[in-house]
């Protein structure tokens, strides 16, 4: 068996050569099978740059993928609305009183409630009046209780029912005014206040009252209309 070796074509393909020779009597030798040449492709220097080019391409895609995520800047937003101010009292209903030729008082107890409710805490003050009691009934000469009948004999201390807590010995939170609110309910009185920073919650307050009957005054029901006024800023 013999092998004559690689051959280049040229095409730049390589082949190799297979034979079988068997000699004869004399010695001479003779081909008795040649196998075809087999080619194998060479990688030309060009093929084998364009090849490394693409191979480097593709990886720096899956790099710049990977090390480069997708971001989004979102944001959330939340908006606070403020409410009012409010303060009120309940009706109050004094117990019946009997005739009398005299004067005669009957004492009872209002009760305050206040809220802030803006949510600025710039603080707040309420006031309290009457009008006249006016006269309703069958009977002769009947007349009207005039408002400086009705009097504040005196001013609770706030209780807190939500919001910022109350410090009497602080000064913090709803508080009575310094100057005494107690006198006839015929003008406005203070009866509550919160300086800036405080008061931002609901309150209530205990308003204890007279009502002086004047002498003679005729059976029927008296009924007097009470303002109560809250306002920003003490």
């Amino acid at each position: 068996m013999r092998h004559s070796g690689p051959t280049r074509s040229p095409t730049g393909t390589v082949a190799d050569t297979f034979g079988i020779r068997q000699s004869d009597a004399s010695g001479a030798s003779r081909a008795l099978i040649r196998s075809p040449p087999q080619r194998r492709p060479l990688m030309t220097t060009p093929s084998l740059r364009r090849g490394l080019a693409l191979g480097a391409s593709a990886i720096a895609l899956l790099l710049t993928s990977v090390a480069s995520p997708a971001l989004a800047v979102d944001t959330v937003t939340q908006t606070i609305t403020g409410g009012g101010l409010t303060a009120s009292i309940g009706d109050l209903n004094f117990p019946d009183a009997a005739y009398q030729n005299g004067q005669h008082a009957v004492a009872g107890t209002m009760v305050l409630t206040a809220a802030d409710d803006t949510g600025t805490s710039s603080g707040w003050k309420v006031t309290v009046m009457t009008s006249d009691f006016v006269w309703a009934g069958s009977a002769v000469g009947g007349q009207n209780i005039p408002a400086n009948a009705f009097a504040l004999t005196s001013a609770g201390a706030a209780v807190m029912i939500s919001g910022q807590a109350v410090g009497v010995a602080a000064a913090t939170g709803p508080q009575v005014p310094p100057t005494s609110p107690i006198g006839t309910l015929d003008t406005p009185r203070q009866v509550l206040y919160a300086t800036a920073a405080y008061g931002a919650g609901t309150y209530s307050q205990a308003l204890n009252v007279t009502l002086t009957i004047p002498a003679l005054s005729r059976v029927g029901t008296y009924t007097g209309t009470l303002t109560t006024t809250i306002t920003a800023a003490p």
